[in-house]
């Protein structure tokens, strides 16, 4: 390797390949019956990945059956010869894992992980599921039902909408168009003999390819293997021909109603297949427009012109030619623009590009490379992904070479070939236009007329703007408190040569007053948007030539900044860390830019049902508690912050002698503490000055006892396709001695082995998601169940959870429940705590909740003491009727009643309406519990 030096990309590349050589080692096997086995062993952590791809997507499907490769995946979930229904996940989840399965265009993947000492449990498992499954015709009725309430979930999510309507638009024939799920009808239609012969012609040995990575003996998994998947059978696999796109001669568009907060919009062009060498360079490209903060279009369109909310750009490199994505959210009013912005900006790259924006772009390519490694989940991904859709598991190789030759004239040239006006197109999500005079079918005319009138109009403006333009180390640690009062923890992990850093106060959302809500939010955002003679820009710029990520961070109960950097970076980032909480710009400017995006977020929740669900819950919960609130604030309070008031907030509420800092990574301890105290030890001293001490929460569990059923019912309307309901308590504190115990009862309720899943789900085919959560806080928090369906199975729904939470009550668990939660409790925990910024995240919040900062380390001996009776009594606890609250958020209906109850009201709307930078995560998890 060739190395020029002082160059920090050249630097960057000693990195990756010291961090590569772990896993070049990589042995791979050709079984008689032609299945392939790579197995790549070594890793820190007692974790194993393994992962199944199969050869096999939607676009292996023909157009009469779409969804069936993804009918197939459930299915399988559904029991087999020797597991079933419900004991597959429960088998994993017993070696303390996780299992779960995704279809895509290309490949269906069932990918599991879970403690060492039980990989030859799961290879047996995932085995006998892939050999012998068993389609129960009545099981397939009640899935059916489960993959549409699935497709109703999707049809709500306008980012997957304008997606799906991409790829609709942009293939006129290749089955890239159709949606991977597939449709209402077609699903519908699909029989147990069509899922029985697509099982039988795709999932054979010489179309399935295992991935097993992490601490384990090749030898070992070699025979497991062997012995469990010697008799698939390898009889050729029945592929349907897809044929080839015909070329586009002209820009296609297309445009979709609904009732959304703001304009989702998407412009794609076709580029070659994964392995085409231009891909490198076009990933280069999306990097440099929106991949980052400093990304060209984020900060030029959002944060300059203000045109839109976020902007985004990707590479769907696929197994058949692709797109490369570019994508925007922004007012109706100025989603046409919006759309040639995109395009200008993107043809810009070929004209004005140095050096240096493009080695920041080839270090962010490799160091999420790096990143990868981190976890066996992670290398296992890699080597399956690299082998199904690139055919090669080593690929990943070919193409880090590719990104490191990547220069300015390649960018140039691969945005010159693709970003042509007969190449192009785009996909909007539009806000429903305001009520119109004309109805029934007057109406539906006029909005078919502006959806075309639209879609011809962005033709003309994309048409114009192209034609116009490793070994394991055991860790040290130490615990240092500093001069200034700032707790340092400092943690040595040279397993990967990454460093994760964690700036924590305790405060948050609790530490806030009605008229300053918010306040901690917005100072998040600020915190690192401008430090000491540093902007937001040049802030962004340098986090990203040091290969890392730097953000504010803000929750119910904490504060604080997160950072993570490639580890020989580490001092340079330290000291910009510090340069955030020491010297925070905080300037009048940059708080009217993030408080428009702060107002924007408020408004752009009115669209997540999930979050309203929980903050309708939270505010009949907590009453005047500031954890009734939303962590984002209100309009009044937030409009009422100015630049004085958030900087004496953060003086007076997060005084550096109240910090806790950890450092986890491939450091020296010394060093780290060494700087540390060369940038804390000056620093003032003073105590933290703390909001109005809320209520004693025994008032409020009080007030609650005395209400009546029908005030603990609380509603909100909105128009969408699936109902949405939490059903919660309060729940326990931080430091609860019963924490444990109630969080092995909620995992025996939720998860894919849980009772609410097997009975809402398995059983009744009523729900598509249901879940448990126990959410703790410095005060007590809460247990709630949450699940969203069909309006018309609400009822049956809500009966059946309350009947499964009685009988839990009553009846207690079984020891083969408790012992399969511990597993998995303890086997997540160890899966979880493979990346370095989990464990600084747990340090640090342990240390500032006055939990003892190495008790993470002892959360497996807590979870094994738990008895059956501390479940029981947990459970007593716990799961009060006489406090039971339900928030229920659906369509409209005409219960007088229930309007009177409904507790949550619209935020007002911004002349310009747009939506966050950054939209709420897939996951289901209420806002803000940090």
């Amino acid at each position: 390797m060739r190395c020029r030096r002082g160059s920090a990309y050249d630097r960057l590349l000693l990195a990756v390949w010291l961090a590569c050589a772990a896993v070049q080692d990589v042995h791979t096997h050709h079984l008689d019956n032609g299945l392939t086995l790579h197995i790549a062993p070594g890793h820190p952590s007692p974790v194993v990945a393994v992962q199944a791809w199969v050869g096999v997507g939607s676009a292996d499907e023909q157009p009469h059956e779409a969804g069936i490769a993804h009918a197939v995946e459930h299915m399988l979930f559904k029991g087999s010869t020797g597991y079933g229904l419900g004991e597959l996940a429960r088998a994993i989840e017993a070696g303390g894992g996780e299992i779960n399965a995704f279809t895509a265009y290309d490949h269906t993947v069932y990918h599991a992980v879970l403690g060492r000492d039980h990989a030859d449990s799961a290879i047996d498992a995932l085995g006998d599921t892939l050999l012998s499954p068993r389609v129960d015709p009545a099981e397939l009725a009640r899935e059916r039902e489960v993959i549409l309430e699935e497709i109703r979930q999707g049809s709500d999510d306008p980012a997957r909408s304008v997606a799906q309507s991409l790829f609709a638009t942009a293939f006129a024939t290749h089955p890239y168009r159709r949606p991977v799920i597939g449709t209402a009808d077609s699903v519908r239609d699909l029989a147990e003999r069509q899922l029985v012969e697509f099982f039988r012609g795709h999932y054979v040995a010489d179309n399935l390819t295992l991935v097993v990575a992490g601490d384990v003996d090749p030898a070992r998994i070699k025979r497991a293997v062997e012995r469990r998947f010697r008799a698939m059978p390898a009889q050729g696999v029945r592929r349907v021909p897809r044929g080839s796109e015909p070329e586009q001669t002209a820009p296609r568009a297309s445009a979709q109603y609904r009732d959304v907060s703001e304009a989702y919009l998407a412009v794609g062009f076709h580029v070659p297949s994964a392995r085409h060498p231009d891909v490198a360079a076009l990933d280069v490209a999306a990097i440099l427009l929106g991949q980052s903060e400093s990304a060209r279009l984020p900060r030029l369109l959002r944060d300059r012109d203000q045109l839109v909310s976020s902007a985004y750009a990707n590479v769907h490199a696929l197994r058949d030619p692709g797109l490369i994505v570019l994508s925007a959210t922004t007012s109706a009013a100025r989603a046409t623009a919006a759309i040639g912005e995109l395009v200008d900006q993107s043809l810009a790259l070929v004209d004005h590009l140095d050096s240096d924006e493009l080695e920041v772009a080839r270090i962010a390519a490799e160091s999420s490379f790096v990143r990868q490694l981190e976890t066996a989940q992670g290398r296992a991904r890699s080597l399956g992904w690299h082998a199904t859709v690139a055919g090669d598991p080593q690929f990943g190789h070919v193409y880090l070479d590719r990104i490191r030759s990547v220069r300015r004239h390649d960018v140039t040239q691969v945005m010159q070939r693709y970003l042509q006006p007969h190449n192009a197109s785009v996909a909007a999500i539009l806000p429903k236009p305001a009520r119109a005079s004309a109805k029934g079918r007057a109406q539906v005319t006029r909005e078919a007329a502006s959806r075309v009138s639209f879609a011809r109009e962005a033709e003309r403006r994309v048409r114009r703007s192209l034609t116009t333009k490793p070994v394991s180390v055991a860790p040290a640690e130490k615990r240092v408190v500093l001069g200034n009062g700032t707790v340092l923890l400092v943690r040595r992990d040279p397993s990967v040569p990454v460093v994760a850093m964690r700036a924590v106060w305790r405060g948050g959302q609790r530490a806030e007053d009605p008229a300053r809500a918010g306040a901690s939010t917005l100072l998040a955002r600020m915190i690192t948007r401008g430090c000491g003679k540093l902007s937001a820009a040049q802030i962004a710029d340098k986090v990203d030539r040091l290969g890392g990520a730097l953000s504010g961070v803000a929750g119910r109960n904490s504060f604080g900044v997160a950072g993570e950097f490639l580890a020989r970076s580490w001092k340079s980032a330290f000291e910009l860390l510090a340069d955030c909480v020491l010297v925070p710009a905080l300037t009048s400017a940059e708080l009217e830019h993030q408080r428009r995006l702060l107002l924007d977020d408020q408004i752009a929740q009115a669209d997540d049902p999930t979050q309203i669900a929980f903050r309708t819950f939270s505010e009949a919960l907590y009453g005047t508690h500031p954890y009734a609130r939303d962590v984002l604030g209100t309009p009044a309070s937030i409009g009422a912050l100015d630049r004085d008031s958030l900087r004496a907030f953060y003086r007076e509420r997060y005084p550096t002698s109240a910090l806790t800092l950890s450092i986890v990574g491939d450091v020296d301890l010394d060093e780290v503490i060494n700087a540390a105290k060369a940038r804390f030890d000056g620093a003032p001293r003073s105590t933290a000055k703390r909001a109005v001490e809320p209520a004693p929460f025994a008032e409020r569990l009080a007030a609650l006892d005395q209400r009546k059923l029908d005030q603990r019912e609380v509603y909100r309307f909105l128009d969408r396709a699936q109902a949405h309901l939490v059903v919660g308590y309060p729940g326990a504190t931080l430091d609860a001695p019963d924490r444990f115990a109630l969080e092995l009862l909620v995992s025996i309720l939720g998860g894919q082995g849980g009772r609410l899943f097997a009975e809402l789900r398995d059983k009744r085919a009523l729900v598509y998601r249901v879940s448990a959560h126990s959410i703790e806080g410095v005060d007590p928090g809460f247990v709630a169940v949450y699940l969203s369906c069909a309006p018309d199975k609400l009822g049956e729904a809500v009966a059946t959870v309350r009947a499964e939470l009685s009988r839990i009550r009553t009846a207690g668990v079984t020891a083969a429940e408790l012992d399969r939660a511990k597993s998995y409790a303890i086997g997540s925990h160890q899966i979880a705590m493979q990346r370095r910024s989990a464990i600084a995240n747990a340090m640090a919040y342990h240390e500032a909740y006055g939990l003892g900062w190495e008790s993470w380390s002892r959360y497996g001996d807590a979870i094994r003491t738990v008895k059956p009776a501390d479940i029981a009594a947990a459970a007593a606890k716990y799961l009060r009727d006489d406090r039971m609250i339900t928030a229920t958020v659906r369509s409209p209906i005409a219960t007088p009643g229930a309007l009177q109850r409904s507790k949550i009201k619209q935020p007002p709307r911004a002349p310009v309406k747009s939506p966050p930078a950054r939209r709420p995560p897939a996951r289901v998890r209420p806002r803000g519990n940090a």
